[in-house]
């Protein structure tokens, strides 16, 4: 247990280098910039801000939007597992089981061939409906 312990640590604190962790202020801090780029309804933004992501026209490029800015996921390289797994572990390595399952279950390199917001918003929907609590406990 504490051979892994030490390992976890290492390997947040190396991804950590190039990575800054996003703290609560941060989360906001893009939620504000989405909803405003895409002049997202208050009362579906308030669903946004509980992590929870209706069918909507706007949903897929807002979420895109949102994790672009939490460094989670870029349009050209798409979803960096590293940085999921530092953002979401850093705090209680108890989350990794958690936060790995919904990144095996969910992780695809856009196989489908869909357009960048539908496939940011795929992804990330299906991994936080393993981790949804994982996320609002570090945000909410």
């Amino acid at each position: 247990m504490k051979l892994f312990l030490i390992i976890l640590s290492t390997t947040v604190a190396l991804v950590n280098a190039k990575f800054d962790i996003r703290t609560k202020d941060d989360a906001l801090k893009a939620h504000e910039e989405c909803h405003k780029e895409f002049n997202v309804p208050d009362d579906i933004y308030e669903q946004y801000l509980d992590y929870q992501f209706p069918e909507h026209k706007l949903t897929n490029c807002y979420v895109k939007c949102w994790i672009e800015k939490m460094g989670i996921f870029t349009e050209n390289r798409g979803f960096n597992e590293k940085n999921i797994i530092a953002q979401y572990t850093f705090e209680n390595y108890k989350n990794l089981e958690s936060v790995r399952h919904g990144l095996e279950k969910c992780i695809d390199h856009n196989e489908w061939e869909t357009d960048v917001c539908t496939w940011a918003n795929r992804v990330f929907s299906c991994w936080l409906k393993v981790n949804r609590h994982v996320v609002r406990k570090m945000f909410n």
